[in-house]
Formats: C-alpha cells, structure tokens, sequence
C-alpha cells in the first residue's frame, strides 16, 4: 500500500470521526454515538478498495486491544471484594436474569442456541462511559449509589468477558472439526485457569519490581509490550484477542504502576477506540438496517425492560432502597462496549447475519440516545407508580423481607458470614449446574466421536461413558447446592426463633443430600430436551438414586443435624454464656 493512501485514509476517518463525535456532544450524546455514526457514512457513502478496509480493520483490532486494556485497568479486585458486596448482589441477580431473557427471546424469534446465548450475552451488559456521562450530567444520584452502578458494571464486564471466552469455541464450532474443537476447549480452560491463579499472583509482582528500577517511560512501554504478548497468546489458544488484553490490564490494575501506565496509555487508547467503533460502524448498512426495523425495536425493548426489573429487582434482594434502585435502573439502560465487541466477533466467524448485526447495533444506539431522557425522568416515573399503581403485595413481601434482614443482623458475626458464604456456594453451583448442562447438551455427540477415534470405541459404549460422566459430574455442583441451601435453611429457621418439639425435625434436616443431588440431577436431565435418547442416563440416574438411599437409609431416619448447623449452636451457646458473663 502506497505511503499517501494510508494517510489519506487516516486522515479521514480521524477527521470524520472528531467531526460527529463534537456534534454528538453538542446534541448531549456520547462521542461513542458519534464515531459509529462515522463509521455508518462511510459505510453507505463513501467507497474504500480493498486496502482501505485492511487498514480499517489492522487499527481496529489495536482498537479493541487498547480498549480492552484499558477496562481491565479500571478493575480493582482488592477493591471489589472489600468494597462491594451489595453490588456484586445486584449484578449476581440481574446478569444471569439478563442472558436468559436474551437467550428465550433469541428462541422465540427462530435463532439457534449459540445465536440465543450470543444475544443473552450481547445484551448483559451496560456501557460505563456512557452511563457515567448521563449521570454526571443529571446529578440525580448521590456518590455512593453512583459507586455502586460503577461496581456493577465492572462486575459485568468481568461477566460478559468469561462469556466470550465460552462463547469463542462454540461461534467457531462450524468451522472446526470434532477433535480440534475438543482441543480448543481444553486450551481456552487452561489458559484463563493460569491468568485468573498464577498470572494474577506473579505478574503484578514482576511489573513492581521493574517499577521500582525503571522510568515511567519503560515501564509503559514493557507493560504494553506484554499487553500484545498476552493478547497474542489468547489468540494462539483460540480466544479473542480482547480476553487476553483485559486480563492484562486487570494484571497491571493490581501493580504500583497501573496510574503511571493509565497516564501513557490513555491517547494511544482515544485514537485507536475511536478506529474500531468506526469500524463497527462500517459493517452496518443502511438497506440491512432498515430491513431490521422491527428486530431493533424488539432487541431494544428486551434489553430495557430485562435490564430495568432485574437491575431493580438487584436492589430489592439486597434490601436497597427502593427509589434510588428504580432510578438505578434505569440509569443502567445503555448497551456496553461489549455488545458491539461479542455481535462482531459473532458476526465474523458467520455465526450470525447482517441482519442480527444491524439490529443490535441499532437497539444500541437506541439504548444510547433514549438514555438520558430515561435516566432524567426516572424520579417521576417512580412517584407515579407508587401513586397510582395498586402496591399491597409489593408492601407485604417488602415487610417480609425487611423482617429477614431484621433477624439476620440480630445473628452472631461467625453465623452471617457462614450464611454468607453458604449463599454465595450456593450461587457458584447453579452456574456449574447451568455450565455442565449446556457443554454437555452441546458437545455430547463431539465428545463420544473423539474417544471412538482416539480409543477405538464403538459409538454406542463412547455414548454410555459421556452419558455416565455427564450424571456424575452433575451431581458434584448439586451435592454442593444442596448441602448448603440446607445450611441456609436452617439458620433461616432458627433466626425465627421458633419454639418446637426437638424430636419434630424438618425435611432439610434429615434428607440426605447426595440422595436429593441426585434426584436434582435426574430432573434436570429429564426437564432439558435434547436431540438423541436420554433413557439410558435417566435409569442410570434411578439407579444412582436407588443404592444411595438404600446404603444411607439410616442416617434418612436418624434426624442428625449436618456439621454446619452444629457449629451454628456452638457459636450461639457461646454468644449467649459471653452476654450472661458480660450483659452490657
């Protein structure tokens, strides 16, 4: 490519992009709004050769690593775990509710089950800076709830980032075959496995020490340089190059020289950014958009009406306060950054068409621009349903739950952060129980091909052995969600401070969890359809069940509470011989 032409396109696209991102400003839009606008004019009315859109397309993948890195940097782990509970509350509600919607409304309109998580995912998350823009300007929040919406959202970008590393093999799965994509799978698991455990332990330490010898000059060339290293190695594995670029900067953020790193960082990231929203843009045509019309407004309503009831509902869980969380709410109704990073992805392996491309493009520009008007009239909008709307069951169950929480913080210390703690398992099994089901759902036939061509099965034994791992690899996250949800009920109970017969034990505290995980497990592989016969792995599960119950069927009828409840009654024996000793 001649040396004119590269900056002749440079040239334009940076102009243009400054151009309409000033004009987005003036009309209070973000400058994102203007960049992709940019990209969608010299998409429709502009002609670039063959080398134009290769260069597009090199400065925006720097784009989206610098990006990436970028948003890594903003998360402070440390932080996030001293500082946000009541937040990770909130986005460990609302997120999950949020892919299924997408997911169930991805069903509804005819997509496959990759395109449906795809769209789940794509619609997860909310944009940082242009929600923080929008609440800067109508200053409706005060500064702890606006921390708490910052939290969520890096929550859900740590969220939306473990989804594409998910979704990576499975958008690429029609192009590869059935012993690469097992491979691919077992890459992906390793590498994010050493950057979440050794990388985040060593590496922070490695930047300090060069920190303490070097300038900030060398310092932020050596933590860029292994920014590219690290994101050319996720790509090596088979993940997005993005993955590995904001693990990179969560590595940095965890270092002394993350401000220093932050400081020289920042232009390289406005102009890149700016390249690969344009570029973005440039995939939308303005014919495929208007075709889309109606999946737009669909995609743009699915996502305000599931984000606003279960960011709500979020708050409602953690017994937040309610009007600060409706407005929360709605203040979270923009599409993030990450939307436009998983529909291109999707887009480029052919997962998806144009069409779905256009539409979520569009609802997110939508999101954007309808924003700030959501985000201003929120407080009315809030005073007048509470007025006009009939509030009595709401009013009962918001009793309700303010009564639990009433008694949990009468408990002593060492009892809430077992329940605490309970919860928490409790949540981390569901999402393995949700994980195993869909891998095993999707990859079943794959896996039995591969140990009928490695170990010479025949078709029907490789399918018993992955049917069998299948129930018992369920029944590990089910024993576990059992065991403490049983925890969890207890203290429950005896936070009532109810006054029975002790010999009237309750059902939890004489069911034998791994009996019920494995009822659990059966249920769920007999609720969840799948393409080829589950009979075999439904007696499998009978059978499981069957010589479990018989083997314990004394410990059925014994009533012994679990260790857990027992450590709960020593703790409150010893909470209440230190009050008789010590009553003020």
């Amino acid at each position: 490519m001649e040396e004119s032409m590269l900056i002749s396109i440079m040239a334009t696209l940076i102009i243009l992009a400054a151009f309409l991102s000033i004009v987005m400003r003036k009309a209070k839009m973000p400058a994102l709004v203007g960049f992709l606008a940019a990209g969608i004019v010299i998409a429709n009315f502009a002609e670039l050769d063959e080398d134009g859109h290769e260069v597009v397309e090199l400065f925006s993948n720097l784009g989206l690593i610098m990006l990436m890195f970028s948003i890594g940097m903003e998360i402070n782990l440390a932080n996030l775990k001293t500082q946000g509970r009541f937040a990770i509350i909130v986005a460990l509600v609302q997120m999950p509710l949020m892919i299924l919607g997408g997911f169930i409304t991805g069903s509804v309109l005819g997509y496959d089950m990759v395109q449906s998580i795809a769209l789940g995912a794509i619609i997860s998350g909310s944009s940082t800076a242009v929600v923080m823009a929008v609440l800067k300007e109508k200053d409706i929040l005060d500064r702890a709830h606006v921390e708490i919406l910052v939290l969520v959202m890096i929550i859900e970008d740590i969220g939306q980032v473990i989804m594409l590393s998910m979704l990576t093999p499975m958008l690429s799965g029609a192009e590869l075959g059935t012993k690469d994509l097992i491979l691919l799978i077992i890459q992906i698991a390793i590498f994010m496995i050493v950057c979440f455990t050794i990388g985040l332990k060593l590496v922070p330490r490695i930047i300090n020490w060069f920190h303490r010898r070097a300038s900030e000059e060398q310092i932020s060339l050596l933590c860029v340089g292994a920014l590219f290293g690290l994101a050319l190695l996720a790509s090596k594995m088979g993940l997005s190059v993005a993955i590995g670029a904001f693990l990179m900067g969560i590595m940095v953020a965890a270092s002394t020289a993350h401000h220093t790193v932050e400081h020289y960082v920042d232009p390289l990231k406005s102009l890149f950014m700016a390249i690969f929203f344009i570029s973005v843009g440039m995939e939308v045509k303005l014919g495929s958009l208007a075709d889309s019309i109606v999946l737009v407004i669909i995609f743009f309503l699915v996502f305000v009406i599931c984000k606003s009831l279960t960011v709500y509902l979020g708050y409602w869980i953690g017994n937040g306060d309610s009007r600060k969380g409706f407005i929360s709410a709605l203040s979270l109704c923009a599409m993030g950054e990450f939307a436009f990073i998983i529909a291109k992805q999707a887009l480029n392996v052919g997962a998806v068409d144009n069409g779905f491309y256009s539409a979520v493009i569009g609802a997110a520009l939508i999101s954007m621009i309808t924003l700030p008007v959501l985000s201003g009239s929120s407080g009315k909008m809030y005073d007048k349903l509470t007025t006009k709307l009939p509030m009595g069951a709401f009013h009962r169950l918001s009793a309700s739950r303010d009564r639990f929480y009433a008694r949990l913080s009468a408990l002593p210390g060492r009892t809430t952060d077992m329940l605490s703690k309970a919860a928490a398992t409790v949540y981390f099994n569901v999402v393995m129980i949700i994980i195993i089901t869909i891998i095993f759902n999707y990859y079943t036939v794959d896996i039995a091909n591969v140990l009928c061509d490695y170990l010479g099965f025949s078709f029907t034994l490789s399918m018993v052995i992955v049917l069998t791992a299948h129930m018992v690899i369920l029944m590990i996250p089910c024993f576990y969600f059992v065991k403490n949800a049983r925890l969890i009920l207890y203290v429950v109970d005896k936070s009532k401070q109810e006054t029975r017969d002790p010999e009237d034990a309750r059902f939890y505290e004489t069911m034998n969890p791994l009996a019920v995980a494995g009822a659990i497990a059966l249920a769920i592989i007999v609720i969840i359809p799948d393409e080829f016969d589950r009979t075999f792995e439904i007696l499998l599960g009978i059978g499981i069940i069957l010589v479990i119950s018989l083997h314990q069927y004394w410990r059925l009828k014994s009533g012994r509470k679990s260790k857990k409840a027992a450590e709960i009654e020593q703790d409150e024996t010893e909470t209440a011989e230190e009050t008789a000793r010590n009553p003020k």
